[in-house]
């Protein structure tokens, strides 16, 4: 009997600690293995999004809208992309994979789209008037981005057409179209993600200020203004009527640029007087994005009780009061890239780990309560 009961003491301690080991692990909250889990940030768009024309080293506005609030980003941007372009690619495994995942989305994209429409106006115009020695679009778009003083002068006589040329309305639809399919799409994909379609600004403004101040230029940089100024207002219209029906967000980065302390832009002259056109943003004008994105996320991006009604669009475009609202608790600005995220749809792995240690503690239990009530057995015996 001393040897019996000795065993089965050994034996009780052991299931005791075990039963206290799996307790202590089933009272670990579910959700600090989530809190590991960041706030995944997808950046979407063009070469703006994927910092085209920085210095090495300089942060992307992505980039540092990342690393300002503790971001893990992926970075799907690509020089020249399009709104066609970006519509075909959320098609593809890798980038849909990274939409599903998203709780937050930013999309640069329409600039493009309108310089490419531009370039094919441009063109269409000189061969007309030179069907003898015609030239193609991309010699077109090479000529006008190297300041070729001629081509620039043509391109500021025919320019102020523009927008009311079959290329443009066409480029307005068409992006108005695939904008929208875009946003379907990534809400199909995510329902919950937080978008946000970044404006576009207009890349010369800063710029007419300097070639102002000499006579020679002024007439011109300032035809130059207004004929981006116009195109980009059509593109900014098309963003907000989009955002307005979808409800996404809209980062008002133009209003940004037109108040911008310096150039926030890569577009100069040189002391030569000779232009450099390129429109986009230096490192100064990539800090004003992020700050717009930034203050836009921090409005936005909450965490809802555990029993709310998940709906299927956000909770209203502040930067569109047209959209409508949805009354959100308040947040504080410094933390609200910290708060808890809930678990993404479809993830049962913590669940399944829990159920399986209650299993165990209960197994556990109910064995050492067999055993109690046979070593009382063992005692009436004796």
């Amino acid at each position: 009997m001393k040897s019996t009961n000795g065993k089965g003491g050994l034996v009780k301690k052991l299931l005791g600690v075990a039963v206290l080991g799996a307790l202590f692990l089933c009272l670990i909250p579910m959700a600090g293995a989530q809190s590991e889990k960041g706030i995944s940030y997808v950046a979407l768009g063009d070469s703006i999004s994927s910092g085209y024309g920085l210095e090495e080293g300089t942060l992307s506005f992505a980039q540092q809208v990342a690393q300002d609030n503790g971001l893990e980003l992926t970075n799907l941007a690509q020089d020249g992309e399009t709104a066609t372009s970006l519509l075909d690619k959320l098609q593809t495994d890798q980038v849909s994979a990274a939409v599903a995942q998203a709780d937050i989305i930013t999309i640069t994209v329409g600039g493009n789209d309108l310089m490419n429409a531009l370039y094919a106006y441009l063109t269409d115009a000189y061969n007309q008037r030179n069907p003898e020695t015609p030239t193609t679009q991309e010699d077109m778009k090479n000529a006008v981005m190297g300041g070729d003083m001629g081509v620039l002068t043509f391109a500021l006589e025919v320019g102020p057409g523009f927008s009311n040329s079959e290329r443009a309305t066409q480029a307005l639809a068409d992006f108005h179209t695939h904008l929208t399919q875009m946003v379907l799409d990534i809400r199909a994909e995510n329902p919950q993600v937080q978008l946000v379609v970044v404006e576009q600004y207009n890349p010369y403004s800063y710029l007419v200020k300097e070639l102002s101040k000499n006579p020679i230029f002024a007439s011109s940089a300032q035809s130059l203004c207004a004929a981006f100024g116009a195109g980009v207002a059509d593109i900014n219209n098309v963003i907000a009527a989009v955002a307005q029906q979808q409800e996404c967000w809209v980062a008002k980065v133009y209003d940004a640029f037109e108040t911008a302390q310096e150039n926030p832009c890569n577009a100069s002259v040189s002391v030569t007087m000779k232009l450099n056109l390129d429109f986009h943003p230096n490192a100064y004008g990539h800090g004003l994005i992020a700050q717009q994105v930034t203050e836009l996320l921090a409005q936005q991006v909450i965490v809802p009780p555990e029993d709310a009604v998940v709906e299927d669009q956000p909770q209203g475009d502040v930067s569109n009061p047209a959209a409508p609202q949805r009354p959100t608790p308040p947040v504080q600005t410094q933390d609200v890239f910290q708060v808890q995220q809930p678990p993404a749809t479809g993830d049962t792995s913590d669940l399944v780990i829990w159920m399986i240690l209650v299993c165990i503690s209960g197994a556990c239990l109910v064995v050492v309560t067999i055993l109690q009530n046979r070593r009382k057995g063992d005692k009436h015996e004796s």
